[in-house]
């Protein structure tokens, strides 16, 4: 079981200390298209003890993201459609761009037939399913519902041609987490973008910036921290269980990795404007982070790119 992150004293400076870090240096990066957010780099760091005000209760088993016993998935994890007889199957084989399409699937048990009865996450629902483009760009996260025969639908609308991803993470009843992966393509031209390392982004009038270092094989802490037209956000609301969603894919070959919110949310809770995570990456690399958050009656997201720092971390106990 991950840790749970030590919050340090929240002072009045962080909006000092964010609009520095955001005025050094912030560089644009492409967007995914005109709907999409814009989002912007920025090289200046935070100082650590800047992070908190995050909310009071620790979150000490209830993650966000998904993990075996031992609190680790391997970094194959998401890169097949099958796995310990567990398989998702779609049914909807192409995706029209500017406009909903029904995205239906099925996830098959080690019988062959449709499993109909899941395990709740951690957030309460039995799965959740998220769709990225091939490149990393424009996740979204859909909480698909399922028909009495297993078959599991949810209206998505990508605004892109090309490849996206798909993977369903959840729990079987009497199983472990299990996340699986298969591309649905989006017919028409398609140009990949290239994400540069960047840790600060905006949509709309808020900026966003993530701290922390990325240490592949060791637990590393993840502070984002929301401002709102410069000011800092302290009203995050809830949004199922957490004042954030972190998901973190590896850059490449979209392999998921789990990450813990370290704070839980009741509903009438209210937080801010730093949420703080915690993950462990299994391997050296870049990580394209994805952090959802509840202001004002709505759902926001925003990207970054963070390459891991240091050597990779050893470990006892054979392989994780």
């Amino acid at each position: 079981m991950l840790t749970a992150v030590r919050l340090g004293a929240y002072v009045g400076v962080l909006g000092v200390v964010f609009g520095a870090a955001w005025g050094a240096g912030s560089l644009a990066r492409p967007a995914l298209s005109p709907a999409a957010p814009a989002a912007a780099t920025a090289t200046a760091t935070a100082p650590a003890d800047a992070h908190a005000g995050m909310g009071t209760g620790e979150m000490g088993t209830g993650e966000m993201g998904t993990a075996d016993a031992q609190g680790t998935l391997p970094d194959t994890t998401g890169l097949s459609a099958s796995t310990d007889g567990y398989t998702l199957v779609p049914t909807t084989t192409a995706l029209t761009t500017g406009r909903p399409t029904d995205l239906t699937f099925a996830i098959t048990g080690p019988d062959g037939q449709a499993v109909t009865t899941y395990a709740a996450r951690a957030d309460g629902a039995p799965l959740r399913l998220l769709v990225v483009r091939r490149d990393g760009a424009g996740l979204q996260v859909v909480y698909p519902e399922m028909a009495p025969d297993g078959t599991w639908s949810a209206p998505v609308r990508v605004p892109t041609a090309g490849t996206w991803r798909v993977l369903a993470d959840f729990t079987p009843v009497d199983g472990t987490p299990t996340v699986l992966g298969t591309d649905v393509s989006a017919p028409g031209d398609f140009a990949p973008l290239e994400f540069p390392p960047a840790r600060a982004a905006q949509v709309g009038g808020y900026q966003v910036r993530i701290d922390g270092d990325l240490r592949a094989g060791a637990e590393s802490a993840i502070f984002a921290t929301v401002s709102l037209d410069g000011r800092a956000v302290t009203d995050l609301e809830p949004d199922r269980g957490a004042f954030g969603d972190l998901v973190a894919l590896r850059a490449g070959d979209l392999a998921y990795n789990p990450v813990t919110a370290q704070t839980r949310a009741e509903p009438g809770d209210r937080s801010g404007p730093g949420i703080a995570f915690t993950t462990t990456v299994p391997t050296e690399g870049t990580y394209r982070l994805f952090l959802r958050f509840r202001h004002a009656g709505e759902v926001h997201t925003v990207d970054f790119t963070v390459p891991t720092t240091g050597a990779v971390a050893t470990t006892s106990g054979g392989a994780r």
